[in-house]
């Protein structure tokens, strides 16, 4: 009679996460770990899950994520475990939930209270001991941002560090990986990371280097200045001897589409020259983050309330207008490249202006009578600068170029949210329900571009590598019990645009370090997760 153990997941055709072809295996698992792969039908468990007709892989990390503090106020994480999610990788585009100090504590304080929460720390070990105090229902592990570490030490200003100064922000990258962070990441295009000099930015990347960290960027354009910005991205990793991973990778503006073709070959022949570089993507033709991103950098100096004192002046106005009908500007012109009619706006706060969710700026302008430059600084302004716009400016044949690279991890750059409660309150983009089986659905299942074997390797070894995490990412005796099983012919994303928060399809069972927390497509309330801290190496 064979050893019985915990649970045997048996039936099903298991995906290890390798990119190995698929094979009809059940899996065996004692305590929070695989304990063995074994031929169909020859062991038994104290809980059986069968998984006739789905597919069995291991729990999908998502690479780069924004849910620092969302996942305090909506620990179950149901729109991230719904979708496969059993890992979040946090602090990404320059923006993390520690270290604060300075003025740093004001703008967290800002966020955690849209969030419902409030913050009781201040360095990386507090953060990532709340976390480990609150255990999530998924692994959680984080970057350190280094906007965060510049509000800290020179506020939200437009100014150079300093010798002492720089010498200070290294300090915090330093002590933030001592504590466990898993690399450096950077915002670009946001204020105030689009003051960081690439010397700044090679220069807080040392202390990431004996981690053997990563340094993850949202780099500096997208757009018409992306084969700048991703030259930018080499460099650092060459002068700073850092591994290097690039966010959302796409080419914004229709003028730009096909410009990946480009970036893709520059990767891979920084990578043959001995640069370790990679990508993330995510599989929609929209990108989403606060609308004052389309301010020009200079607007941004200094913070809310410089610019709310900028925006009420009418020749400041005129010279931001301008600016936005300029192609030739040096920062990222998301409105010269994408066009008012393109960006869509969604999370109002004020009940007048309701009315107006989900309508494209050109079209609020109209119904305004005013500008749609002027119609986006206003309600700005009236909304106290936290409105999401949605810029529809990536070309589904990009998406396919970058999402079939073998370089590519799949990740959502969203948050954990939930469809009807406290934590749905929050305007959010679908691909914070949707990511992943939405990749499986139509790029993998129904489009063919990519073979099923190799989309759950981009969503689970290959991230899992570019991290780190040598007990996750893959199905094998003595990893992480960390599973998924879903049915193939059912799983489909729900979300939409106008309608972000519903849970993907066909996701039927999912194990955090062994323990069964979606049973059946529902939510059993574990709260299994781990805190992942990274170690010296």
């Amino acid at each position: 009679m064979p050893d019985e153990h915990d649970i045997v997941v048996t039936g099903g055709t298991l995906i290890d996460g390798t990119g190995s072809p698929k094979a009809r295996l059940d899996l065996a698992i004692d305590g929070d770990r695989v304990s063995e792969l074994l031929a169909p039908g020859t062991s038994s468990g104290r809980t059986v899950i069968d998984a006739a007709g789905m597919v069995v892989c291991p729990g999908f990390v998502d690479i780069h994520t924004h849910s620092d503090l969302s996942i305090i106020g909506c620990p179950l994480a149901e729109s991230k475990i719904r979708q496969g999610v059993t890992t979040e990788v946090m602090g990404n585009c320059g923006s993390s939930a520690a270290p604060l100090v300075g003025e740093a504590i004001e703008v967290a304080d800002e966020m955690a209270a849209l969030s419902g929460i409030s913050i009781d720390w201040t360095g990386f070990d507090g953060y990532l001991s709340r976390l480990e105090t609150l255990r999530p229902s998924v692994n959680v592990a984080s970057l350190v941002g280094a906007d965060t570490v510049r509000t800290s030490v020179l506020g939200a200003g437009d100014v150079q560090p300093t010798r002492e100064e720089l010498d200070i922000m290294k300090a915090l990258v330093a002590d933030a990986m001592a504590y466990g962070a898993y690399g450096l990441s950077s915002g670009l295009i946001y204020a105030p990371g689009c003051y960081a000099s690439t010397d700044e930015l090679i220069s807080l990347a040392e202390p990431v280097v004996p981690h053997n960290g990563v340094y993850a960027s949202h780099i500096r354009g997208e757009g018409r200045t992306l084969i700048r910005a991703v030259a930018e991205a080499i460099s650092i990793g060459r002068k700073a001897g850092v591994r290097v991973q690039i966010s959302h990778h796409k080419a914004a503006g229709s003028s730009n589409w096909g410009i990946v073709k480009n970036s893709l070959r520059m990767i891979e022949e920084a990578r043959a020259s001995g640069i370790d570089v990679a990508f993330d993507v995510y599989p929609y033709t929209a990108s989403c983050t606060n609308l004052y991103a389309v301010l020009p950098p200079w607007v941004q100096d200094g913070g809310r309330a410089a610019i709310v004192d900028r925006l009420k002046k009418a020749d400041v106005r005129e010279r931001i207008k301008r600016e936005f009908e300029n192609p030739d500007t040096e920062w990222e012109n998301t409105v010269a490249e994408d066009g008012w009619e393109n960006i869509e706006l969604s999370g109002f706060r004020k009940p007048e202006n309701n009315a107006l969710e989900h309508k494209r700026l050109s079209e609020i302008g109209e119904i305004r009578g005013v500008d749609p430059a002027d119609a986006a600084m206003d309600l700005l302004m009236e909304e106290g600068f936290d409105l999401i716009a949605l810029f529809h400016e990536i070309s589904d044949d990009d998406v396919v170029r970058v999402i079939s690279h073998p370089l590519a991890s799949v990740a959502s750059d969203g948050e954990v949210a939930a469809a009807a409660d406290r934590c749905s309150g929050t305007a959010t983009h679908p691909r914070a329900f949707g990511t992943f089986p939405r990749a499986i659905r139509v790029y993998s299942i129904d489009r063919g571009i990519v073979s099923l074997e190799e989309i759950v390797r981009k969503m689970t070894s290959a991230p899992a590598d570019r991290m780190g995490f040598q007990d996750r990412g893959r199905i094998a005796s003595g990893m992480k019990a960390d599973v998924v099983v879903f049915d193939p012919t059912v799983i489909r994303d729900t979300a939409t645009y106008a309608q972000p928060h519903s849970y993907a399809e066909g996701i039927v069972h999912v194990l955090v370090n062994g323990v069964h927390t979606i049973v059946d497509g529902e939510h059993t309330g574990q709260r299994a997760g781990a805190v992942l801290r990274k170690s010296a190496q």
